[in-house]
């Protein structure tokens, strides 16, 4: 199973952008969201729980991440973060697709606001990635880069 976790936002249009990257490329896809605040909780989850419900998609909304992976239980846990927030390589999609490919689950998560994923939320990740670029390109890039490697590569297994 696919987790795609948008951690620590508090802008109801990221949380709305940030859906509909994921219900375009993966909408098989939990969606998870947490430590939303603000606008974000007070107008973005109600915005994106209906849309996902009208999809057919799953939603979790947890007040921290570390709620998150306890629900979820997760196999594998990717934070993505710029190289000046603490990522330690290149994200792999390689790796997710064998990993899914062999039954597991993995959760990516994203953080939402600028500094993104709060320190002690880095340290719950098996690893901390960049993605696409080790500059900070946002949440919602990052994510469309993640999850098309993903989607690509497992057509092709498909294939």
């Amino acid at each position: 199973m696919l987790i795609v976790v948008y951690n620590n936002v508090g802008s109801a249009g990221k949380v709305e952008g940030f859906v509909e990257v994921t219900l375009g490329l993966a909408p098989e896809a939990l969606v998870v969201i947490s430590r939303a605040y603000g606008a974000g909780a007070q107008t973005g989850i109600p915005a994106v729980s209906k849309k996902i419900f009208k999809s057919g998609g799953k939603l979790l909304v947890t007040s921290t991440l570390k709620d998150a992976i306890e629900l979820t239980r997760p196999d594998y846990v990717y934070v993505f973060e710029p190289a000046d927030r603490g990522s330690t390589e290149e994200f792999n999609p390689e790796d997710v697709v064998k990993a899914l490919n062999d039954g597991k689950s993995v959760m990516l998560v994203f953080g939402g606001e600028a500094p993104g994923n709060p320190l002690v939320d880095q340290e719950l990740a098996h690893k901390v990635v960049w993605v696409g670029s080790k500059d900070n390109i946002g949440a919602q890039a990052s994510l469309a880069i993640a999850l098309y490697e993903i989607k690509r590569r497992l057509s092709k297994a498909v294939e």
